[in-house]
């Protein structure tokens, strides 16, 4: 197998271990800048407004796009809650999940990608591009299944 001289990385179609340098270069070639915790394995963007986050997790890639709402945490609508079990039950790009663990409620999607046996540059890019692609998309989807909940509410009362 040859590598690449100047990263001393495999070349071609054969795949190999992803690491946060490699996600910051597909990134970086997509005009998009990461913050990185390298002791974490962790970095996060701004990708349309979003917080987006990957996380190294041993076998997996996590992708997980958050967004801040202004609903109480301990507010009783449930709403939100509905809308993500909806979203789950129908998409397969993303799942959704409402977090309750700070002061607002925070929508958050989110990709699971498997990593163990690696990737090669080309997989590599599309499997990211896929996961933005979904987690945006149910970011997209929560906000309108919402909507349309919200809006039966309001024809019911």
């Amino acid at each position: 197998m040859s590598t690449n001289m100047s990263t001393n990385q495999p070349t071609g179609s054969q795949p190999y271990e992803v690491t946060m340098d490699r996600i910051d270069a597909v990134m970086a070639s997509r005009d998009i800048t990461l913050v990185r915790d390298d002791t974490r394995r962790i970095a996060q963007a701004n990708i349309n407004g979003f917080t987006v986050i990957f996380a190294l997790l041993g076998s997996v890639l996590v992708v997980r796009a958050d967004a801040a709402t202004d609903i109480s945490a301990d507010a009783t609508n449930a709403t939100f809650y509905l809308a993500a079990n909806q979203v789950n039950s129908t998409t397969f790009g993303a799942r959704a999940v409402i977090v309750n663990k700070t002061e607002k409620l925070v929508v958050r999607t989110e990709r699971e990608l498997p990593i163990s046996a690696g990737l090669n540059d080309a997989q590599l890019s599309h499997t990211l591009q896929t996961a933005i692609d979904g987690i945006l998309s149910a970011q997209d989807t929560m906000v309108a299944v919402t909507e349309q909940l919200n809006q039966l509410m309001e024809d019911n009362t």
